[in-house]
């Protein structure tokens, strides 16, 4: 149960949403799936006296726009598995999806683009997301701009999001992409300690880290020659700068496994290779 009093409001437009979360700056918040934010209001920690209902302007589409996939803000994990073109064109969104922690009921309710914009280091998809080349279109006073993923987090639970921003869709280019992933957490139930995506695409390779620091990490590899498992650690090892630490694991811990990690994607994306 929520204590504090609240004001509800449901925009049917970018611009309204806008001129909301300008004119409460500082006390709103934005509603997607709710699966971070109702907790955190009824847990009382988080208090603010507007909310900001996302679902009166749609944003639940998955469609193409000329050679990009456009994924709505209010896009559930539901939504992702059951659509047939993120299988056909993006089945690595789908995979990552499919091991969300918090079984059938999170995935009916929470929405991928809403964890990114909470920004949980812990969390799936930021670090897919950015592994994988998205870009945020993020509506503001100014109209709309589109953030790379890999930019878009500048700290845990922070995001490039200023007064009056929120996200309306996370965009994809639909190329040919070879890919592997690799997820480590306690047990079934729990947050990840350290996620793995490796994305190759044309002449660009990296694997992309989720949860080994504040915000994702991507290290650069080679894209036409297979890389050993040494020089792999090596090479995200030397990324390293500041392990984040909480109650699942301490940060040392998470760059210890972290090579590891990274290097199961890699080999999994090498058998999987087209």
């Amino acid at each position: 149960m929520i204590r504090t009093p609240l004001q509800y409001h449901r925009p049917a437009t970018a611009e309204e949403t806008t001129a909301l979360l300008l004119e409460h700056d500082g006390d709103v918040a934005v509603l997607g799936g709710g699966s971070q934010l109702l907790p955190q209001l009824t847990r009382g920690e988080l208090t603010v006296s507007h909310v900001v209902d996302l679902r009166g302007m749609g944003l639940c589409d998955i469609a193409t726009e000329g050679p990009d996939i456009v994924i709505g803000a209010l896009i559930s994990y539901r939504d992702l598995l059951r659509s047939a073109l993120v299988g056909d064109q993006i089945p690595h969104l789908a995979r990552v999806a499919r091991g969300v922690t918090g079984g059938r009921q999170l995935h009916n309710a929470a929405t991928p683009v809403g964890a990114v914009c909470f920004g949980m280091p812990g969390t799936d998809m930021p670090a897919a997301f950015a592994g994988l080349g998205a870009r945020y279109r993020v509506h503001g006073p100014t109209g709309t701009r589109e953030v790379p993923a890999a930019q878009f987090h500048v700290d845990a639970y922070r995001t490039v999001l200023g007064p009056g921003e929120f996200v309306e869709a996370a965009v994809l280019a639909a190329t040919p992409r070879v890919t592997g992933y690799c997820k480590v957490k306690h047990s079934a139930g729990s947050w990840p300690i350290v996620t793995a995506t490796y994305c190759r695409d044309g002449e660009s390779a990296a694997v992309t880290l989720g949860g080994l620091q504040a915000v994702p990490l991507r290290v650069p590899l080679p894209s036409r020659a297979e890389v050993g498992e040494a020089e792999l650690r090596d090479r995200v090892d030397a990324a390293v700068t500041e392990p984040w630490s909480d109650v699942l694991a301490p940060g040392r811990y998470r760059a210890r496994i972290a090579g590891t990690v990274a290097h199961r994607a890699y080999r999994e994306s090498w058998e999987n290779r087209t």
